[in-house]
């Protein structure tokens, strides 16, 4: 898309013809051998044993991962778990590459949740990677050599330094502006970007090379080298500063451009940033033609693009008002690729970029090189600066908060089809063309004619949609009314977590709620919940509750009566302070349009356990949904005596307690007798579920059953009272 997109540019823009044919000559042989470069087929399975080289591993609590090159060069994504503290320290003692011989066993990687998720298939086949190997032992292991190890290593060495030297407040974005390691930004630090749209300033961009490669050359001019001889230092640093950065795809896209220009100066030639980016472009994808699909290429090479293309109206502008056409041009160009891979846009980036470009590029991104510089020095040079610009910086952090905790300020629409991709792409591209031109603030209804509609989209389908999203061994199913009259969502999922040492915990702990829950209402553009129901305070339930009140607004909470008190809900109370918490009970009820509520259970105030779960039933359309919590085979009988006669119609159940034998009783289900029946449950959980039992009850009654397990994420559609099912693991 974005080759297409430089190309219609270039002819637009009347380039010179043996510089279309080169740019189309060398598109078409890229993109006809990207398919045999590109790993297919299927991946490596059986057991394994011998050498793998990691040029770079990553230890994270107890677990080693990172890909690797076995002895005939073949990618391998291989992971470890770390069986002592002794272990850990004598594996970080390697350093970032080393060889390690092992054995185990190749495993198939799972499906993801649901199509919002994390693909591992994907991400292997990004990297070319021909297997996942997970690791049983390690035989023996020592660092590795060559120049690559060398530089991983000093790389490794200055992230250290940082850690020992600069103060804690200020360690974690030193290490992302100046190293390009963000790993260690905690999931708030980057909601807190996101929603401001300032993510691209924490990670090494064009922006940082440029600066970075002005301060060298004015250095170098200043100690008197001769502007020839400066200009090959840079051509020989830059490559250098890019691998010490992290090698990132808009590290390594910025300091080619900058290099070929450079280049072609030093030999009296004279280079566009068209041709430099078109050629850099090529080359990239002729050596890795993976990197079309890396997310960080993509929005690198299309924020340049845009740039490039808005030359002509930063002709005669000032240096402020150039920078803001640059920030608003980047943010416009990039929206589709964003919400493709994001689902959300900041509305108020363009405003606080406005602000935090300026900030960054001519305050915090150069005191941070002087700061790092200043840690080598004697004297407490570097405690002196750092007692002057940490204040300043914690100011700044502070005023970053308060912004991000102002309301509508992000957009989510959700991730756009390939048609609405194409339409979008269409627009940027035509809106550029006619600014060119003349810019007119009505041009920008190019831009938000393709945007509205995709928004409005879903308050036009007058269908209901139910979802029972694979949160693995958990429940969470969402609920969207026809018109998007209301969004409901009933728990969350969790993980439960059990007694670690502390050399086991993870900086970045797999979340649920943040990782699967979120991103499944995100990419169906869904960013306020009307009603979350937490049917009751179990973790596997309850537990990603906190993450979903962070990531999105929620306007009313219901918990189930007498839970209060509850250890997990307790610390839920904090992220819920915003929604209006209410304990319904047996017969609470309300309506929306023609869909009917009524929550069957619990009867009284106490709440001792899973019967006393919040057991819902939903009407629409002539067809009953009941969604059960964990409510067992008493509670069961208790709610077929009550509402026997409105159960008999229930076409949809959400299988109580994830099918443990204690559930599903005869009696309930002879009662409801379902079209479809959903149970929630992890792959190859330890309970066992769904039990046998209870699948062979199932079977008995002639009742389908389907499993989150198996079937990944279930959504059931109901249209005009027809009821249709599909899961997202064909």
């Amino acid at each position: 898309m974005l080759m297409v997109l430089l190309f219609c540019w270039m002819i637009y823009k009347r380039a010179h013809l043996s510089w279309l044919a080169i740019v189309l000559g060398i598109s078409m042989i890229s993109y006809l051998s990207m398919d045999v470069r590109i790993v297919e087929g299927p991946l490596l399975a059986g057991d394994y044993q011998g050498v793998l080289t990691f040029d770079e591993i990553s230890i994270d609590g107890d677990r080693l991962s990172g890909f690797a090159a076995d002895h005939t060069g073949q990618v391998i994504y291989a992971s470890y778990r770390i069986r002592s503290i002794e272990e850990q320290q004598s594996l970080l003692a390697l350093g970032p590459s080393a060889a390690l011989y092992v054995s185990g066993e190749f495993q198939q990687p799972r499906m993801p949740a649901h199509s919002y998720a994390f693909d591992m298939q994907r991400y292997l086949k990004r990297h070319n990677a021909s297997g996942m190997l997970e690791v049983e032992s390690i035989s023996s292991a020592q660092s590795s050599t060559g120049f690559r190890a060398r530089m991983a290593k000093q790389r490794n060495n200055l992230i250290e330094h940082i850690d020992k030297t600069f103060p804690v407040s200020l360690a974690v974005e030193a290490q992302a502006l100046l190293l390009g390691k963000r790993s260690s930004m905690d999931a708030e630090q980057t909601r807190i970007q996101r929603t401001l749209g300032i993510t691209h300033l924490f990670a090494i961009s064009g922006l940082h090379v440029g600066i970075v490669t002005a301060m060298m050359y004015f250095i170098l001019l200043r100690l008197s080298v001769r502007k020839e001889n400066a200009t090959v230092l840079l051509l020989v640093v830059l490559p250098l500063y890019a691998v010490l950065a992290g090698a990132a795809p808009s590290v390594i896209r910025a300091c080619a451009m900058v290099m070929m220009v450079l280049g072609a100066r030093l030999i009296g030639q004279h280079v566009s940033a068209v041709q430099a980016l078109s050629a850099s472009f090529m080359l990239f994808l002729w050596l890795d033609p993976g990197l079309l699909h890396e997310i960080g290429f993509q929005l690198s090479f299309g924020a340049s693009f845009g740039i490039i293309a808005s030359f002509k109206l930063m002709e005669r502008a000032s240096v402020i008002k150039s920078g803001l056409i640059v920030t608003a041009v980047s943010q416009l160009c990039l929206y589709p690729l964003v919400l493709l891979h994001f689902y959300e846009i900041s509305l108020s980036s363009f405003l606080v970029n406005a602000l935090y470009v300026p900030l960054f590029t001519l305050l915090i991104l150069p005191a941070n090189f002087i700061l790092l510089a200043a840690s080598f020095l004697p004297l407490g040079v570097d405690a002196l600066l750092f007692s002057i610009y940490e204040p300043f910086r914690s100011a700044i952090e502070r005023l970053t908060v308060y912004l991000a905790g102002l309301p509508y300020q992000v957009w989510t629409p959700g991730r756009p089809s390939a048609v609405w991709l194409l339409f979008m792409f269409a627009s940027v591209l035509a809106f550029f063309i006619e600014a060119e031109k003349r810019f007119r603030l009505r041009l920008l209804c190019i831009l938000l004619i393709p945007a509205t509609l995709l928004t409005a989209k879903p308050y036009l389908d007058p269908r209901l949609h139910v979802s029972f999203i694979d949160v693995g061994q958990g429940d969470s199913a969402l609920i969207e009314l026809p018109f998007r009259k209301g969004v409901y969502l009933i728990d969350a999922g969790g993980v439960l977590r059990f007694d670690s040492q502390p050399f086991q915990e993870k900086s970045r702990p797999f979340e649920v709620g943040r990782q699967t829950v979120a991103p499944y209402l995100k990419g169906r553009g869904i960013s306020n919940i009307d009603l979350f129901v937490l049917s009751h305070p179990d973790a596997d339930h309850a537990e990603g509750a906190d993450e979903v009140f962070e990531e999105l607004a929620v306007d009313r909470l219901h918990i189930t009566p007498g839970s209060e008190a509850n250890a997990l809900m307790l610390e839920l109370a904090p992220a819920a302070t915003e929604a209006r918490v209410e304990l319904p009970k047996s017969g609470s009820y309300w309506q929306v349009g023609e869909t009917q509520f009524t929550y069957l259970s619990p009867e009284d105030d106490r709440y001792e356990g899973n019967d006393d779960s919040l057991v819902l039933l939903m009407e629409h359309q002539g067809q009953g949904f009941v969604f059960t919590g964990d409510l067992e085979a008493e509670g069961e009988a208790s709610v077929v005596e009550r509402y026997g006669d409105k159960l008999a119609d229930a076409a949809v159940l959400k299988v109580g307690h994830h099918g443990s034998k204690t559930s599903s009783s005869r009696l309930f289900l002879e009662a409801l007798r379902p079209e479809i029946s959903v149970v929630s449950a992890g792959i190859d959980n330890r309970y066992g579920h769904p039990s046998p039992e209870v699948t062979d009850r199932f079977e008995e009654l002639g009742l389908p059953l389907w499993s989150t397990a198996e079937h990944g994420t279930i959504h059931i559609l109901v249209e005009a009272g027809v009821i249709s099912i599909d899961g997202s693991r064909k």
